[in-house]
């Protein structure tokens, strides 16, 4: 070979050039593969110098098992047959030690077609070597701890590819659905979905489309075990992609079928009656959406004389019978008509298409013969029978809930009149509802728009001073007038609004109390309120009257709380002790319209009250009646005897006042006075002076 400038002299290229060579062995060989030309990026990674090596086989440099396996003399042949060869592996130096070399090997051939020998071009890549191979191990023990959490986890996992095909499966996953691992594996994602699961496709769509289902990266599925058995499942999905960029998807399957139940459960109960398993008052509305919109009817029925039964037999007694009625009318009802356990003894029965039905009168009397039965308690046989209000959407003009209440409308005037049968609901009895309606609209309206008001009636001394007045809530409506509260009150009572109506009648009169002026004889004016149905004593309440008090500034001993005498019956301890903290406070309590209830002596001896409000039922008749004179001074000695003041109620007479003076009252209240006036108007009266006993002006 001529001489290619390449041999193990020291005399090298010198720039970019010769730095790249010193970074590369280049050597070449004889067709035996005898070195022939040494350079000096040869003579560095190797440690050996031209001299060593010229004239000497190549497969020195070869480890022992190399050699071993004909491992050179393999390279060379590759490279003969193929023109060049490239090679990567573990090659000895001088001194023994190792070296990662990146080999490329070429066949010199002459223009004749003869082999002339080999050229190799040989560079150190120990340094990448080591490092890819730290790489990579960390890459296998990070694999290996994926695959050990992969199949350790109690957590059901799976690996999908991106046409919904199971790629690997854990053991949590196989017990979850009940499959062997190798019946998993393989399987498309819809083997886990109820065939007649209508969005069972959607999967599948999804896993072609090559993203997320429904695009969300957790869902929740309705999905199925090997043995049939639903299981539903909240999904957790996460994209990955495999080393060849395909996209694969990490999914966690979580079993959520208790909270399934749980929740359907909730949903079940919500609708339906928990003693007879009837649909419940709630479910009314959507069962009559289901109805023909202008032949449906509601019948709303009441078991005659029920509350006897829990009386002579117990609750449980009670019970029975309403589930053994339950059981008749979803038994002998024709299909199709749905029943709903209403309230406490109150059944309705819903027909949706009466003229299909054969007309009301004969849907009545169906449901009026299933009611009418004989049914044995605990060894007693007992015949039951039913009230009924009906309601006929045709007839009445009612939908949904306004059908509902319709009947029952029908079903009070039936108790009220003791009428015997059916009664339905007519036209007048429809225009009064819708009257109450609109009326209860327009109340909710009033109360937000802070529209009511308070009128205030004097209750003043034996010399006509003005000690209290007591608040009196009226509604300046647009087209009616002032109305009374016996006018719009009961309303109130019927849809929850009395609550509103407390705490608006507390905070508005203590506001207005605070600024009348006081009598001539400096005494402050007290300010008695009437509540309907907050509970005096009770947190709720007493917060009610801090946050006023705090508005206001009025001092407590300014306010008188009026009770009703049916309110002290059985009055609970909590109740009690509240009702003394406030009276240590300064509060009064008085009760109102004394002797109408039926409180024993013993009930109002241990009532925390300071004041006893005679009713102005005996008050009237007072001048005639001596009967009525006896009870009135008889409550004023019970009063006396319990340290309470006395009120008299009604008091309309310069008759009636003289002769309850003779008793004597401590405070007057009625038009003989006053009738209830503005707050501005009870300040002018207040600054005024004593209230000559005249008749007022009625209003």
């Amino acid at each position: 070979m001529s001489d290619t400038g390449l041999h193990g002299d020291t005399d090298q290229p010198v720039g970019p050039l010769g730095r790249a060579l010193r970074d590369y062995a280049v050597f070449t060989l004889d067709p035996d593969g005898l070195v022939t030309s040494w350079n000096l990026g040869a003579e560095l990674i190797i440690g050996a110098t031209a001299s060593e090596v010229i004239g000497r086989s190549a497969a020195v440099f070869h480890t022992a098992e190399q050699r071993a396996e004909g491992h050179p003399e393999w390279v060379l042949e590759q490279a003969r047959e193929l023109g060049s060869h490239v090679d990567e592996g573990w090659r000895l130096r001088k001194d023994g030690s190792l070296f990662w070399a990146h080999v490329v090997t070429t066949a010199l051939w002459s223009s004749r077609g003869e082999l002339r020998g080999y050229a190799k071009v040989a560079r150190d890549d120990t340094v990448v070597h080591n490092k890819l191979e730290q790489s990579s191990r960390r890459l296998e023990q990070s694999s290996r701890l994926f695959r050990d959490l992969f199949s350790l986890t109690p957590v059901a996992l799976g690996l999908f590819d991106r046409h919904g095909t199971v790629i690997d499966c854990n053991m949590a996953m196989c017990e979850l659905f009940g499959h062997l691992p190798e019946r998993l594996r393989g399987s498309h994602a819809t083997a886990l979905i109820p065939r007649d699961a209508p969005d069972r496709e959607q999967l599948v769509e999804a896993f072609a489309r090559g993203v997320r289902p429904d695009e969300e990266s957790v869902q929740e599925w309705r999905l199925v075990r090997s043995d049939g058995e639903p299981v539903f499942c909240e999904l957790h999905i996460a994209r990955a992609e495999q080393d060849s960029g395909e996209p694969f998807w990490v999914v966690v399957f979580e079993d959520v079928t208790d909270r399934y139940r749980e929740a359907e459960s909730l949903r079940y109960w919500a609708y339906h009656d928990e003693l007879t398993g009837l649909w419940n008052r709630a479910a009314i509305p959507d069962l009559l959406a289901d109805a023909h919109p202008d032949r449906a009817a509601v019948l709303y029925c009441d078991i005659r004389n029920f509350s006897r039964i829990n009386e002579s037999l117990g609750y449980p007694a009670g019970d029975e019978v309403l589930v053994a009625l339950a059981r008749r009318l979803e038994e002998h009802l024709p299909e199709g008509w749905p029943v709903a356990r209403a309230a406490g003894d109150e059944f309705a029965v819903i027909c949706p298409d009466v003229e299909e039905a054969g007309g009301i009168a004969a849907v009545a009397t169906t449901v009026s013969r299933v009611l009418h039965a004989a049914i044995e308690v605990r060894g007693e046989r007992l015949q039951v029978s039913s009230m009924i209000g009906a309601a006929v959407a045709s007839e009445s003009g009612g939908r949904g809930e306004d059908l509902v209440r319709l009947a029952m409308s029908a079903l009070v005037r039936a108790k009220k009149t003791g009428s015997v049968g059916v009664s339905m609901a007519e036209p007048a009895l429809i225009d009064s509802l819708e009257g109450r309606l609109r009326l209860e609209a327009e109340l909710r309206r009033a109360l937000d728009r802070d529209e009511l008001t308070l009128h205030y009636q004097p209750q003043v001394g034996a010399d006509g001073t003005i000690r209290s007045a007591e608040a009196l809530i009226r509604w300046p409506h647009p087209q009616r007038g002032l109305l009374h509260p016996d006018v719009f009150l009961p309303i109130a009572g019927q849809n929850g609004m009395m609550p509103d109506i407390d705490r608006w009648v507390v905070r508005r009169a203590l506001s207005d109390a605070s600024s009348w002026p006081a009598p001539p004889d400096g005494e402050p004016v007290s300010v008695s309120l009437n509540i309907g149905e907050l509970t005096p004593g009770y947190p709720i309440f007493t917060d009610l009257l801090e946050r006023a008090v705090a508005e206001s500034g009025i001092d407590w001993n300014r306010i008188i709380v009026e009770l009703v005498e049916t309110a002290i019956v059985d009055l609970p301890s909590r109740v009690r002790a509240g009702m003394a903290e406030l009276t240590g406070r300064g509060v009064r309590f008085a009760v109102d319209d004394f002797g109408t209830g039926y409180s024993s002596l013993s009930r109002v001896r241990d009532f925390p009250a300071q004041i006893i409000k005679v009713d102005r039922t005996f008050v009237s008749e007072i001048t005639t009646s001596p009967y009525d004179f006896v009870v009135v001074k008889a409550v004023t000695d019970l009063a006396g005897a319990l340290g309470c003041s006395c009120v008299a109620e009604g008091v309309e007479t310069v008759g009636q006042f003289d002769r309850l003076r003779s008793i004597p009252i401590e405070r007057y209240q009625g038009w003989l006075f006053s009738k209830a006036v503005p707050s501005a108007e009870l300040a002018d009266l207040i600054e005024a002076g004593p209230i000559r006993p005249a008749l007022a002006v009625a209003e």
